[in-house]
């Protein structure tokens, strides 16, 4: 039993297997709500709990998945240039559109911090929460944050706005795919994306362009935002 628990294929095979049940509930039951990285994530971790393996061992094989968020954040570079000539054509309101996100997002965290009286070390862990996780994490440890709390908040923060997504256009009336492409991409990172894909593929692009631009706006401009909130405080 020890033998087949810290083998690497445990890990992998148990993650594989219980996001793949949780995708086909979703689509049985047709929620949004029931997002599977969502469902995945509680149910993998009650078999450890009930079948008491530490997450060391399940993560022997964990990493190997892990490992590939980084190629997949730069493999969404293909739909951008294949849909280059509409970037260009939207350019100014693509921009003015991201640009709007990480504004409203850094005032958020800092209205945040100022309510809840964070200290420095949870506000740097904080900042990064709307980035890829392969960003998120890096930008946290630089900052002083905690990197495995931040990586926490970065999937429940891509989860929510994920589910969330089709009630919020619904409700507001959000038709154009082009806003909400870029609305999941901002607020949501590569979980939003993945939905954005689902949605349409022009939503898909704009999902992903949003996610690649605003990770790369966060990375030079957290230090500054992380000064400002902390000279408040």
């Amino acid at each position: 039993m020890e033998f087949f628990i810290t083998n690497p294929m445990f890990g992998i095979c148990l993650s594989l297997a219980i996001y793949l049940a949780a995708v086909k509930f979703q689509k049985t039951l047709k929620s949004d709500l029931l997002n599977p990285l969502l469902v995945a994530s509680i149910v993998i971790i009650l078999i450890l709990m009930l079948s008491d393996i530490s997450y060391d061992n399940f993560f022997i094989g964990g990493r190997f998945i892990s490992m590939l968020i980084g190629p997949a954040t730069v493999a969404l570079a293909i739909p951008l240039y294949q849909n280059l000539e509409l970037l260009k054509k939207h350019a100014k309101t693509i921009l003015i559109s991201i640009s709007s996100g990480v504004i409203a997002h850094a005032l958020c965290i800092g209205l945040f911090a100022v309510f809840f009286k964070l200290n420095p070390e949870m506000i740097a862990t904080y900042i990064p929460k709307s980035v890829t996780t392969a960003i998120a994490a890096d930008v946290s440890s630089n900052l002083g944050g905690i990197r495995t709390l931040t990586i926490c908040i970065v999937i429940v923060t891509g989860i929510f706005g994920a589910a969330i997504a089709p009630l919020i256009n619904k409700l507001f009336k959000i038709h154009n795919p082009m806003a909400q492409g870029l609305a999941l991409g901002v607020s949501a990172h590569a979980v939003g994306t993945s939905k954005a894909i689902e949605l349409g593929p022009l939503q898909g692009t704009m999902s992903a362009l949003a996610l690649i631009v605003t990770g790369l706006i966060t990375v030079i401009l957290s230090p500054i935002t992380f000064s400002i909130i902390t000279s408040i405080l």
